[in-house]
This record gives structure tokens, C-alpha cells and sequence, in this order.
């Protein structure tokens, strides 16, 4: 039991470095609302990071980040009450990361250089 728990300490501990790259990319970037805690604490945010960004369908972020080939997703996940209480139903839902599915800071990296490319060449001027 102790093993396992370390290896499970370990994964949340990785994971939190991962989220908080991505984290602090979304906090700093213009016209980028987190939906959640816009930090990593003490263990009380999952490694899963929903945003929007003012004036861009999450769709058409999801697609030129598709195109360099990293998978990230958009909608409502099966939230749509909560995502129209928000208003961002005009916006096409959410845009989602789930931070599971990066192992290492370069990936992490490589994701927050193509988001912040995708919201420069979609945001408004």
C-alpha cells in the first residue's frame, strides 16, 4: 500500500507542475477567462483545465491546435446546464485540457506555444 500510494503521490505531483505551466500561460494571456481555480494548491484542482477565450469559438482553438497534432477538446462534456448558466454556449462550450495526458514539461511547453499561437491568429484585434 505504501508503494502505490508514493507512485499516486508522485502522478499528483507531476501533474501539478504540468497544470500549473498551463496555468499560468491562461492566467497571463489577454482575454482568457479559467473556468475553475486558477491555480494549483494543496491538491484542490483537478488536473483537467477548461477555459475560453473573449471573441473566439472554442472549436476554432481546438482545430488549429488539432493541426499541430495535439488533442485537445471543446463543448460542453456533458455540462450544458452549467455551460449555458455561464453563457458560453454562444462560444461552442469550453475548451478542455486534460493534463493526463502529458508526462513531461516539453509536452507541456509545446501545448501552451501552439495554444498561445492559435488565440494570436484567432482573437480579435
Amino acid at each position: 500500500r505504501q508503494i502505490m500510494q508514493a507512485a499516486f503521490d508522485a502522478f499528483e505531483v507531476q501533474e501539478n507542475v504540468l497544470a500549473e505551466i498551463l496555468l499560468g500561460y491562461l492566467r497571463e494571456a489577454d482575454g482568457v477567462r479559467i473556468i475553475g481555480k486558477p491555480r494549483v494548491t494543496a491538491g484542490d484542482r483537478v488536473p483537467t483545465i477548461s477555459f475560453v477565450v473573449e471573441g473566439v469559438q472554442s472549436e476554432a482553438i481546438v482545430r488549429r491546435v488539432d493541426a499541430a497534432r495535439i488533442g485537445i477538446r471543446f463543448g460542453d462534456f456533458y455540462a450544458r446546464h452549467l455551460i449555458e448558466a455561464l453563457g458560453l454556449a454562444p462560444q461552442g462550450g469550453v475548451v478542455r485540457v486534460s493534463i493526463a495526458h502529458y508526462n513531461i514539461v516539453d509536452e507541456m511547453t509545446r501545448l501552451v506555444e501552439c495554444l498561445a499561437h492559435a488565440i494570436a491568429d484567432l482573437r480579435p484585434r
